[in-house]
């Protein structure tokens, strides 16, 4: 199904590029978090057709550094796929000197409906069709992060896929953030890699986050995934944590 899934963008939301990376905790603690965002993009390509996305899930940490969730969002591509489910586990740990490491896996699961029929690729003359399901879009990713001082690194491989790496760097104002990101992502192990990046801003607000990000990618990944997908745009989210 790679072949599918290039031509589908049916990619999912990594949500540990950045929030994962954090020190150990001093006791196991259990915490919930719900977001709504105008789109819900991942890795510079939108996942909802450019429409809002309502996302949330559960995270444990312990104080040995071992964390694992799960995370949600509805998402809208070609295929049945409606709902994508994450399920991740890892361990991260902070190192005299302030070096961080994260370590982990990632499963990306997608539910809906009933099969459909949807195009995996086409030339001038002829047009190739597969009946698929939404379980058929499933794939792992392995991770390794390391931070320092507001930078991050963060590499993601897997068997379906090819390599996916990412450069971010974030910086704390008094009542508000800021931070940038670029990364590279192999898609299909093949020469269709493409270039995508973000900027953008975060303050809390009465205990609710707000957050203002520019996403885009490069020429490649627009022809990978459509130009709609993968032009550059602004996206507003609202979140909450318990």
């Amino acid at each position: 199904m790679k072949n599918l899934k290039i031509l589908s963008g049916s990619l999912a939301a990594i949500i540990l590029a950045t929030s994962a990376m954090v020190p150990t905790v001093a006791q196991a603690q259990i915490e919930a978090n719900v977001a709504l965002t105008t789109d819900y993009v991942w890795r510079g390509v939108s996942q909802n057709n450019e429409d809002p996305a309502l996302q949330g899930g559960f995270d444990y940490a312990h104080s040995s550094g071992f964390y694992a969730g799960v995370w949600g969002s509805n998402v809208d591509f070609v295929g049945p796929a409606s709902l994508e489910l994450d399920l991740y586990a890892g361990w991260t740990y902070e190192f005299d000197g302030g070096i961080g490491i994260d370590i982990g896996i990632i499963e990306y699961t997608y539910h809906g409906g009933d099969d459909e029929e949807v195009i995996v690729a086409s030339d001038e003359f002829f047009v190739f069709t597969d009946v698929v399901s939404a379980g058929d879009l499933d794939f792992t990713e392995y991770y390794l992060g390391l931070s320092y001082s507001g930078f991050g690194f963060i590499y993601s491989f897997g068997d379906e896929f090819g390599d996916q790496y990412e450069l971010s760097y974030g910086y704390d104002f008094e009542g508000f953030s800021v931070a940038a990101a670029y990364g590279n992502y192999d898609v299909n192990d093949d020469d269709s890699d493409y270039d995508y990046y973000s900027i953008g801003a975060s303050t809390e607000l009465w205990g609710v986050g707000l957050d203002l990000t520019y996403y885009d990618t490069d020429s490649q990944g627009e022809l990978n995934f459509g130009e709609d997908l993968a032009e550059g745009r602004v996206v507003f989210s609202i979140s909450k944590a318990f």
